[in-house]
């Protein structure tokens, strides 16, 4: 029996010809989709953000699912305007539609609906009205390497964000509730992984509402802490201590990062997302005024999300950084792991020790010999 057949090649090519380019054709679809989300990136973190200030993703979760004509009645919108938010947002995979009704997507339900305790609202509204306008001059300021979106942000001579937003209670507010929902998400992981049951008193630096310190306190009975921070924050941080039952262990302190000497009593000095929003050069001062002010043995901690030492990621690095350029102080951005040990070195500490945590955060943790 001829074991080989005799059918012509070509039979055989045209079905391999047809799946190699089906195989091409996925892969370069997939791919337009990646830059298409990026050459409309605006429109789809606008049409987010307009669903987000409706109140859209809770509205759903508390009624849905809703059909085109029932969500317009609830959002007092127009069909033509709807149907356009609801094609954005079931394009984007936020919604999910089925026999012509709407609901949340999984996603969209555990980190946009206020029924979710773990929400991301206050992080949207903070890119919505504080950071999206100035980055559009994030071509300026890589030409400048100063801060010139801070322009859209009136307030004097002021050379930063924070000083400009105590001008604008409004907005102070709205960036304080973001930042209070990434410490939140944050310190959850910190307090779990890092050990504290040697520090006796802990300071806080640029702590803001003092959601941290809360936190530490839950998990370390014994801790007291302050939150280290400007006139206008540490009254915030106070109001939310004492809301939270933690006036007598917890408190805040004004002070300037750069000239206010920290507390002599303090054996732990805690840098939470702060070393990111200067320089090198000025995280190198920090340390070292941190160093001068602890006793032999106290210990000054990196909590922060980490650029990897190879400066190829992550995405959250790569998001974060112009935002530091363009906005906040024109002097920081999210350093690697290596840029962090060597300051640390330099100011003096020795046994430094790092630990990586979820969500691309990581602790180095240096101690005053």
């Amino acid at each position: 029996m001829n074991c080989y057949s005799d059918t012509p090649l070509s039979k055989f090519l045209t079905p391999l010809k047809l799946f190699v380019s089906l195989k091409a054709e996925s892969f370069w679809r997939w791919r337009n989709r990646e830059n298409y989300l990026i050459l409309g990136g605006h429109i789809y973190f606008q049409t987010l953000s307009a669903a987000v200030q409706l109140d859209l993703f809770s509205l759903l979760d508390e009624k849905g699912p809703l059909t085109e004509e029932e969500v317009a009645q609830a959002l007092n919108l127009e069909k033509q305007p709807c149907t356009i938010l609801l094609l954005g947002l079931t394009a984007l995979k936020l919604l999910v539609k089925k026999s012509g009704h709407y609901k949340n997507s999984k996603f969209a339900r555990a980190v946009y609906s206020r029924c979710s305790a773990k929400n991301m609202i206050d992080i949207v509204k903070w890119q919505h009205f504080i950071n999206y306008k100035p980055m559009y001059h994030f071509y300026e300021s890589l030409r400048a390497n100063t801060n010139t979106g801070l322009k859209d942000i009136p307030g004097g001579d002021e050379p930063y964000l924070y000083g400009r937003l105590t001008h604008h209670p409004e907005l102070e507010k709205i960036f304080q509730d973001a930042m209070h929902e990434i410490s939140l998400r944050a310190s959850e992981n910190f307090a779990t992984y890092v050990d504290l049951s040697a520090s006796r008193f802990l300071i806080d630096v640029g702590g803001g509402d003092g959601t941290n310190i809360i936190n530490l306190a839950k998990a370390n009975p014994e801790l007291r802490a302050a939150v280290f921070d400007s006139k206008t924050v540490c009254k915030i941080a106070e109001k939310n201590i004492a809301e939270k039952g933690f006036s007598s262990r917890l408190g805040a302190i004004q002070g300037d990062c750069f000239t206010t000497p920290f507390p002599q009593e303090a054996d732990t000095i805690l840098f939470c997302h702060f070393f990111t929003i200067w320089s090198l050069e000025e995280n190198l001062q920090i340390l070292k005024k941190a160093y001068d002010s602890l006793p032999s043995g106290g210990r000054a901690i990196i909590f922060n999300m980490m650029q990897h030492n190879d400066h190829t990621g992550p995405i959250l690095a790569a998001m974060g950084s112009p935002y530091f350029l363009t906005l906040a102080t024109g002097k920081g951005m999210l350093y690697t792991w290596d840029q962090y040990i060597e300051r640390f070195k330099a100011a003096g500490f020795k046994d430094i020790k790092t630990q990586r945590l979820p969500s691309d955060h990581g602790v180095i943790i240096g101690t005053k010999p």
